[in-house]
């Protein structure tokens, strides 16, 4: 009995889990309809962790050692006290339910990278593929049918800017891997990776992306410091000088899209209410002069922070990218240390210019923040783990 025990564990952690993390990260996709893609996560994801918990407890613990996990769970315990006084008009028991998902991934990725590092790895490969496979087809279904306005996305993907986030997130852990891994075979496979998901990335029309790559390159730049790093900033400056040469429009054509005015609406609500914040799914109400609707979103993922959070939430939240960041500093010579950190630099930047969906069910913004961080906390669990043993 205790031998079947262990081999339903085996194959739970070594398949399931892999599996339900590539259907994660690739199912926005190919799931048309984004009710199906949470349950995906819950059916391939959250219920296998919750098992493979329940089959060994002491995971648990080990699991939340990590210095990541542990200042995520000081951030997602103020968010939910913040309830107290947000005046939503959803249940506790609603709103609960979106950090323990989230701690769900975490356990889910430090499970894998603890009992088989080696899948974690497969994972992102076969994850970065799948999104390159779709950018292609969405690419050749967009401009085979005109390649009129923004080309929205397919699957669960409707709005350019949310596409975007998914693409680049894939572009990000692309680019941290071309510039950290040493198995050359698999430097063709990432150069037409990123070509390809930059085309997408254009294709959207959004010039988020084109924060949240400017902030990539630099920091790999600044970790990784040698040749090959080199050659992705020099690629990255070639590539904007073309793109402002022969597609000024594509940075230009909208303006500041009302970011200027929207910001300082938030940041007057804001100053009302500095210490402690609005409280958790408070709602956002900006009101710009001259335009009919207001905007339900600061359009910037820090303001939203401080918003519900006010400074105490959001100085969590810079101790969460803080301890994460440093880590992946001391151990920027691991390539999945590299492509997460890369993935997280990716999705701060771009924050800064859209969000503000920072503790949600499974949807685009999970590419930009909690993915990332699971990833970065997985590592830093294995570190931990070879250091014991050896």
């Amino acid at each position: 009995m205790k031998g079947q025990l262990l081999r339903f564990d085996d194959i739970l952690v070594r398949n399931v889990l892999p599996f339900g993390l590539v259907a994660l990260m690739t199912g926005m996709f190919w799931i048309g309809d984004r009710s199906d893609y949470h349950r995906v996560f819950y059916i391939l994801v959250a219920l296998p962790t919750f098992i493979a918990l329940l089959a060994r407890p002491h995971r648990i613990a080990q699991g939340a050692s990590s210095p990541i996990f542990i200042v995520f769970l000081a951030f997602s315990g103020y968010v939910l006290l913040s309830i107290l006084w947000s005046g939503t008009d959803k249940s506790f028991g609603t709103l609960l339910k979106r950090p323990l998902y989230i701690a769900l991934l975490f356990y889910c990725v430090a499970v894998v990278i603890l009992a088989a590092p080696d899948r974690i790895n497969t994972v992102l490969r076969i994850s970065i593929a799948g999104a390159v496979c779709a950018a292609l087809i969405s690419i050749i279904v967009f401009y085979g049918s005109g390649g009129r306005g923004r080309l929205d996305g397919y699957g669960a993907l409707y709005n350019p800017l949310l596409t975007s986030h998914v693409y680049g997130c894939f572009a990000a852990l692309a680019l941290g891997l071309l510039s950290s891994t040493e198995h050359k075979r698999e430097h063709g496979f990432l150069l037409i990776s990123i070509a390809l998901l930059a085309v997408m990335l254009l294709a959207t029309g959004s010039r988020t992306p084109l924060v949240g790559i400017t902030a990539t390159v630099i920091w790999i730049v600044m970790a990784r410091a040698d040749r090959r790093a080199l050659w992705v900033l020099a690629a990255t400056c070639v590539a904007a000088l073309l793109l402002v040469a022969f597609m000024p429009e594509s940075v230009t054509s909208r303006g500041l899209s009302y970011r200027p005015e929207i910001w300082k609406e938030a940041w007057s609500q804001i100053s009302q209410k500095p210490w402690l914040g609005y409280g958790y799914d408070h709602p956002m109400v900006f009101p710009i002069k001259g335009i009919e609707d207001a905007f339900a979103d600061p359009h910037n993922m820090e303001l939203a922070i401080l918003f519900s959070g006010g400074v105490v939430g959001f100085v969590l939240w810079l101790a969460l990218y803080t301890v994460s960041l440093w880590f992946a500093w001391n151990n920027r010579h691991t390539p999945l240390v590299v492509a997460a950190a890369a993935a997280l630099v990716y999705g701060f930047a771009a924050g800064l210019t859209e969000g503000n969906s920072f503790m949600s069910r499974p949807k685009e913004h999970w590419f930009l923040i909690w993915i990332p961080f699971a990833l970065l906390a997985g590592a830093s669990l294995a570190k931990r783990y070879h250091a014991e043993r050896h």
